[in-house]
């Protein structure tokens, strides 16, 4: 299981590793000012509903997790995602609330040194993380990132994961 966390959504509202619970989520952490990483990886997964082309799929949620709270505040992450997909939840906070997220899944992130008000960039990895209905860490999707192949993987990962509840509700990932 994940450990607990408390952020803001896109909507200013609150957000907790609770609503991760009850369905699949897809997690990616990077920031709207990022130049490649973000944008490319948020496209591949705009486009990878579209891979199922089957109506009966229920398709993971998508959770951008901003490691720039001083840049990305709820209105900034909501105008960013709805050039990828407005049905993605974007949410943000200090990086110590999220710091369990991030020391839990393995996420690097570093802030380049700056002064007040200089630009900056902050790097960080690519990695996509599956997140189960049970709140916790199934399987990731490491770079280079292609729509067709995360879509057919997760559909094996998500059969997987319920193959194995199935047959054993106290299983662990």
């Amino acid at each position: 299981m994940l450990p607990e966390i408390s952020l803001t959504d896109k909507a200013g509202e609150a957000f907790t590793s609770e609503q991760l619970h009850g369905r699949f989520n897809l997690l990616f952490f990077g920031f709207t000012h990022c130049p490649d990483i973000c944008p490319l990886t948020l496209a591949v997964l705009a486009r990878m509903g579209a891979e199922w082309n089957t109506p009966h799929i229920d398709v993971p949620q998508v959770v951008f997790v901003s490691v720039d709270p001083a840049r990305d505040g709820p209105e900034r992450i909501d105008t960013y995602l709805a050039h990828f997909d407005p049905a993605f939840r974007g949410v943000t906070g200090p990086r110590e609330a999220m710091d369990p997220w991030l020391k839990a899944m393995g996420v690097a992130v570093h802030m380049d040194p700056h002064a007040e008000g200089e630009p900056y960039t902050v790097t960080h990895n690519s990695t996509v993380y599956v997140v189960g209905p049970g709140g916790e860490l199934i399987a990731v999707f490491s770079p280079p990132h292609d729509a067709a192949v995360i879509a057919a993987d997760f559909l094996r990962i998500r059969d997987h994961y319920l193959r194995t509840r199935a047959a054993d509700p106290s299983a662990s990932s």
